[in-house]
């Protein structure tokens, strides 16, 4: 699958994550990215901790890397100086030990109880068949002693047609008030992506 034209649409509420492979200056990136956040924070009436966004910023870009997502995106919510949701962009293809991978195979085997059965829908979208899964799961321990967070999800995995494999886009968050506008936000962007 050549993926070297793959596109998805966002709105600009959400942060392109960086390569942040060297020579990238992470910290130059995360300081700039804070400073344009606390712009539009102020446009918007609201005020920004640029340390804070920054760190964040930092934080998530090193941490959404360490997956080795094609595409990631962070969503910044006025007034809120950590990302309320990320948006990872991934290629999974067929190998030896899985000749075939299609949007059922991944319903199959991308879908947790953790709190019950999730919700799997089957869809097509303008890019071919695909699945839907919404979904909860634990998420790891942040310290010694809490508790596990639970990790809210919403994954797409498309099959692109005439294509082996599938694109897979998904999305994590932890708070559930977020619930609706992140679902229809990640909706819209399966409907865009592109290859």
């Amino acid at each position: 699958m050549d993926i070297s034209d793959l596109g998805v649409n966002h709105h600009e509420d959400w942060v392109p994550l960086p390569d942040v492979a060297p020579p990238f200056s992470l910290g130059a990136w995360a300081e700039g990215t804070a400073a344009e956040l606390a712009a539009r924070y102020a446009a918007e009436g609201e005020r920004a901790d640029m340390k804070r966004l920054s760190r964040d910023l930092r934080s998530v870009a090193e941490e959404s890397a360490t997956r080795g997502p094609l595409g990631a995106f962070a969503w910044y919510v006025s007034g809120f100086d950590a990302s309320a949701g990320l948006v990872e962009l991934n290629a999974v293809l067929p190998d030896e030990a899985t000749p075939e991978v299609t949007p059922q195979w991944m319903a199959e085997h991308f879908a947790s109880e953790d709190f019950g059965p999730p919700q799997i829908d089957h869809t097509d979208l303008p890019l071919g068949p695909a699945v839907r899964i919404r979904q909860d799961i634990i998420g790891e321990k942040k310290r010694l002693f809490g508790s596990r967070p639970v990790i809210r999800t919403l994954a797409y995995g498309v099959q692109p047609r005439g294509e082996n494999g599938l694109l897979v886009l998904t999305c994590s968050w932890t708070e559930p008030v977020l619930d609706e506008p992140i679902t229809a936000i990640v909706d819209n962007m399966a409907l865009s992506l592109t290859l």
